[in-house]
């Protein structure tokens, strides 16, 4: 196919770029070439006396086009041999497509042949000296492969020279150098891309990546924030930048550097509070830190515990005091509790903490810049622990749909804030349907609402300072949930000083992947035992132990659970009570597998009560109930209690329903 056009000023209007370049010939040239240019198929042109022709090979473009796009599927799919066999038979079909030797040359490279690939990089230049790709692939294995910057640079300068408004190519120039050691030139073209886009995301991890590089690790940090911003995809630049923050966030976190944070905010905030605050370290702390305030505990300062082993902790202990300081705000102030409407309402204890946690780690954000990296690390890993939670297959299959769904919109409504602030987007790895998510964005949006229009330490204003104090310090809820009572004849006595561990242990639970995975490796244990499997366990344990169980004590073994020690945290209790002449006999059995994992089996051979008056008192239902709790946060308990009849059914003779097996599963929640 011709085309053919006089060079007069119409043709100009037609290319307004050449036109603006005071009718200039080569932009004229350039502007024509990339009009007709289809994929890979340039077309040729020849200037004759006032007149271009522009050939275009129309027949080769509808032959070759559909196998060539199909070639670039199977690069993408990362099926290279077989993209190699189709390209080679198009490079013999037509050896002057510049653009089959690059793609070509390509495929070599990333098979690892770095030789053969370089070779069909220069036959795509013998062609078209100016494929830019051409030039720049061949820059980057030079400097790369054979650490040859010397012959790169020459690559790379052509390449600039050919399209020197590419902000694209001067910016994969430029990251091939950082990699290659020569940051200071890099600079050079970033600044260049940089002034012709400053948008393009890329262009900020390259200086990501030079900041590294020269060990400015805060500088590198934030641009890869601002990549991460800057990129609506999560393609690999955004898995990149994501890692590059990560890695200086580390690079950042130092003790020194993060003890001042705490301790002139801890300074502050005693002057502000009037009560000491001290900070105490204890690496049995099942959580990352817990604030015990002073009016709970009776004490004349506040505590704050944490545990040194949890990564970026300090930004934990900030979140703590935060809690103190916001208490102290609210006492100030002296405001009362406010409604909240459904952000807190709606759900249990877990959606309690959230308005108050985002509004804290919002104070953080703003008010502690040299945190930033703690709390990025910090709550980076608090979400993914979530997803998990939130995603494993066999806590979906176990637990409440109900409880999951309004976990995993909570942890929804955090990994909103955390994409707000941080441009980490981990919304759909939480897998929520629509309706958690649109739920989730309708609490989140409610959030900014009052964060926009308060002023700080307004928000205090929606919760009382007690009620605030209660809800922060979970100590008396969790150990009310941990506190078994096996035998309502112990109700009137004192607590027992061998069951003060007990209650210590219990007052930092937090949820995470290994509780729910063993809550829900326990059920499937206690289901595959047989009946009498299960009583004759339960009474072995009250033979063989009764009361002398200390908790201080470890090695226990029950001989029907072979293989297994157990520590003092197992309980008994049995009763035998013939009144009104009912002949009931129970048995109960607990272990404390884990501080927050209680596993307990119960027989119990009782009289029906609802058939007394008809039937001979006698008359039982025996039922082996196997049960297991968890707490899946410091102030929320899970328990699943399965209740199996050993005997035949007997019908209740006041509603009528005949006794069925069951499980139950309850949430109980403290507030």
């Amino acid at each position: 196919m011709h085309i053919i056009h006089s060079i007069n000023d119409f043709l100009f209007e037609l290319f307004p770029k050449a036109k603006e370049a005071a009718n200039n010939l080569d932009v004229l040239k350039r502007e024509i070439e990339k009009f007709y240019t289809v994929g890979p198929y340039k077309p040729t042109m020849t200037i004759i006396h006032g007149i271009i022709d522009i050939t275009i090979e129309g027949e080769l473009i509808e032959k070759h086009n559909s196998r060539f796009r199909k070639v670039l599927d199977l690069c993408d799919a990362l099926c290279y041999e077989e993209a190699q066999q189709q390209i080679n038979q198009l490079i013999r079909e037509a050896p002057h497509i510049s653009e089959y030797h690059r793609v070509l040359g390509q495929i070599l490279s990333e098979q690892g042949e770095q030789d053969d690939a370089l070779n069909s990089l220069i036959d795509a230049l013998r062609w078209d000296p100016k494929n830019e790709w051409a030039l720049i692939m061949t820059g980057n294995i030079l400097a790369r492969c054979q650490h040859d910057i010397d012959a790169a640079m020459k690559y790379y300068e052509c390449a600039e020279q050919h399209k020197p408004d590419d902000y694209v190519s001067l910016t994969l120039i430029a990251i091939n150098l950082i990699r290659n050691g020569k940051s200071e030139t890099a600079r050079q073209y970033l600044d260049k891309a940089f002034e012709i886009n400053p948008a393009y995301p890329n262009i900020y991890y390259a200086f990501a990546l030079i900041a590294e590089a020269e060990h400015h690790f805060k500088e590198a940090f934030e641009m890869s924030v601002v990549a991460l911003f800057k990129n609506p995809k999560k393609d690999l630049l955004y898995q990149q930048s994501l890692q590059t923050a990560v890695n200086a966030a580390h690079e950042i976190i130092d003790l020194e550097v993060g003890g001042d944070i705490v301790n002139e905010f801890t300074a502050r905030l005693e002057e502000e509070c009037g009560k000491k605050i001290v900070i105490e370290e204890d690496a049995l702390l099942k959580t990352a830190a817990r604030i015990e305030f002073a009016e709970n505990h009776n004490r004349t300062y506040h505590l704050v515990k944490y545990n040194p082993e949890y990564p970026a902790v300090h930004h934990r202990i900030m979140h703590e005091l935060t809690h103190l300081f916001f208490a102290a705000q609210a006492r100030r102030e002296g405001k009362n509790k406010q409604n909240y409407t459904t952000l807190y309402e709606v759900l249990n204890g877990q959606m309690y903490n959230t308005p108050i946690d985002l509004f804290i780690e919002d104070y953080l954000f703003q008010n502690c810049p040299d945190l930033m990296p703690y709390q990025f690390l910090s709550l980076f890993g608090l979400i993914q622990e979530g997803i998990q939670a939130a995603t494993d297959e066999k806590i979906l299959t176990s637990a409440s749909t109900e409880n999951m769904s309004e976990s995993k919109t909570c942890n929804l409504v955090h990994a909103f804030h955390f994409r707000k602030r941080y441009g980490v987007d981990l919304i759909a790895e939480h897998k929520p349907t629509d309706n958690e998510k649109e739920q989730a964005e309708k609490f989140y949006r409610e959030y900014e609402e009052y964060r926009a229009r308060c002023m700080p330490g307004d928000f205090c204003s929606f919760f009382e300072e007690s009620d605030f104090r209660k809800h922060s310090d979970h100590l008396e809820h969790v150990c009310a949930e941990a506190d078994v009572d096996f035998s309502a004849h112990d109700v009137a006595k004192p607590p027992d000083k061998k069951m003060q561990p007990f209650s210590q242990v219990h007052q930092s639970k937090d949820i995470n992947m290994a509780v729910t995975r063993f809550m829900v490796e326990a059920l499937q244990y206690f289901k595959n035992l047989k009946n009498t499997e299960i009583k004759n366990i339960a009474m072995q344990i009250g033979a063989q132990y009764g009361d002398e169980i200390s908790l201080d004590r470890e090695g226990y073994t029950v001989p029907l659970i072979s293989g297994k020690t157990f520590t003092g945290y197992l309980g008994v209790a049995a009763s035998h009570d013939r009144d009104l002449q009912l002949n009931n006999f129970k048995v109960e059995a607990g272990y404390f597998i884990y501080s927050w994992l209680f596993a307990k089996l119960a027989y119990s051979d009782v009289a029906n009560a609802n058939v007394i008056k008809s039937s001979p008192y006698d008359v039982h239902q025996p039922t082996i109930a196997p049960a297991l709790s968890a707490w899946l946060s410091p102030a929320v308990s899970l328990t699943g209690t399965y209740t199996y009849f050993t005997k035949e059914r007997t019908t209740n003779a006041i509603t009528g329903v005949t006794n069925q097996n069951t499980f139950a599963l309850a949430v109980r929640a403290s507030f």
